[in-house]
Order: structure tokens, then C-alpha cells, then sequence
């Protein structure tokens, strides 16, 4: 009876091409048989995942407290652009409604301001 055998591929003629392309290339600088003793810990990979989540949550917790911290910043400074506009404003009405204010602004209309005082009219029954 016959023995199996298998065959040898050539590899002058097949188009695989070793030690070229990016994962070989970050095979050879990352040596990660090396680091791990040669074999990969196939029960430490719930904990490098785990690990990874963690660090992906920290990542995002951290560019969205960043993006708080700016958009804070920004209400801040809208708020007291805001107060000012407030404070103008306020001072503004407060001298509008004097009695000297008010007489400059109807001269024009020809009213003037009455200078004797107003009687009290008594009815008796």
C-alpha cells in the first residue's frame, strides 16, 4: 500500500512574497513572539479586551469633558456680554425716566411742564 505523502509547494513560483507589507513590517519591529514567550495567551484575551474597552471609555470621557470645558467657556463669556448689555441699559432707562429727561423729550411736541400746582376739587353732598 501506498503512503501519503504531501506535497511540497514551490516557492520560487507561488506569489507569496515574505517580509513585505505593513503587518510584516510591524511584525518585525513589534516582535510580539518574542515578547510573549513564542505563544500568544489565548486566556489573558478577555483582559486585553477589557483593558482596550476601558481605555476607548477613557478616550471619550475625556474629548467630551474637553468639550464641556469649551462650550462652558463660552456660555461664560455670552453670559457676561449679556450683563453688560443689561447694566447699559438699565442706567439708560433710569436717566430716560427723569423728569428732566422726560421735559427735553416733549419740548419738541410743544408740551410743557406745568408749573402751578393742581387743586383738589371738593364735591359736597
Amino acid at each position: 500500500m501506498a503512503k501519503n505523502v504531501s506535497k511540497k509547494q514551490n516557492r520560487e513560483s507561488s506569489t507569496y512574497r515574505p517580509n513585505r507589507g505593513v503587518f510584516a513590517f510591524f511584525d518585525r519591529v513589534f516582535n510580539m513572539d518574542k515578547i510573549l514567550g513564542g505563544v500568544f495567551p489565548a486566556s489573558q484575551l478577555r483582559y486585553i479586551v477589557w483593558i482596550s474597552g476601558l481605555i476607548v471609555i477613557y478616550i471619550i470621557s475625556s474629548l467630551n469633558a474637553e468639550s464641556l470645558i469649551h462650550k462652558i467657556d463660552k456660555m461664560k463669556a455670552e453670559v457676561e456680554e449679556a450683563r453688560a448689555d443689561y447694566t447699559t441699559q438699565k442706567a439708560d432707562f433710569m436717566k430716560a425716566g427723569k423728569q428732566s429727561e422726560i421735559i427735553k423729550r416733549v419740548e419738541p411736541m410743544g408740551l410743557q411742564e406745568n408749573k402751578t400746582p393742581p387743586t383738589k376739587i371738593v364735591v359736597s353732598e
